[in-house]
């Protein structure tokens, strides 16, 4: 054998700087791998958390518009109408936000079911804000009644999917 073929057979030792990449390597996958599952087990109450960010402002702000509306319903026409305008712009805004959130399963299930139920409602609402007259107005509270009950449903479904508690006076 030639001493040139002899030099190129031999194995290469491994050096410190290839072990010491090798190690650096792996611990940065190992801690990767713990940084992604503390992530995860975290989401639940994180995706809760943003759920209730969106509803809690979102309630407060229905609070005055429906008691607007029921105060104004059997006694002043423009401002009646001026509540639903502003309980359908609150819904909708809320809407929008949600849809924003990724949720796991059965409250993306019901997160979508929700937001479909409220804008029936909120057409409803757009229509009955355009009433020419109080009885007129006051005629559409059944079909909101019954709307309302379908967005109580879902969100009752993405409360419990979350590990939240339930939603009080039908709000988000």
């Amino acid at each position: 054998m030639s001493d040139a073929y002899a030099k190129h057979s031999q194995a290469r030792s491994i050096g410190p700087r290839f072990v010491a990449l090798a190690v650096l390597s792996a611990v940065a996958v190992i801690a990767l791998i713990v940084a992604g599952l503390l992530y995860y087990s975290g989401s639940s109450a994180r995706i809760a958390g943003d759920y209730t960010a969106v509803a809690a402002p979102a309630n407060q702000a229905l609070t005055p518009e429906l008691d607007g509306y029921t105060r104004n319903q059997r006694g002043d026409l423009a401002a009646a109408k001026s509540d639903l305008k502003k309980e359908a712009k609150t819904e909708a805004s809320f809407d929008d936000q949600l849809a924003e959130i990724t949720f796991p399963g059965a409250a993306d299930t019901a997160a979508d079911a929700l937001i479909r139920a409220d804008k029936k409602r909120i057409k409803l609402i757009a229509l009955q804000a355009g009433s020419t007259s109080l009885g007129e107005l006051r005629s559409f509270d059944s079909g909101d009644q019954a709307d309302t009950a379908a967005v109580e449903v879902q969100v009752g479904r993405i409360r419990q999917a979350l590990g939240l508690p339930p939603s009080s006076a039908g709000g988000f």
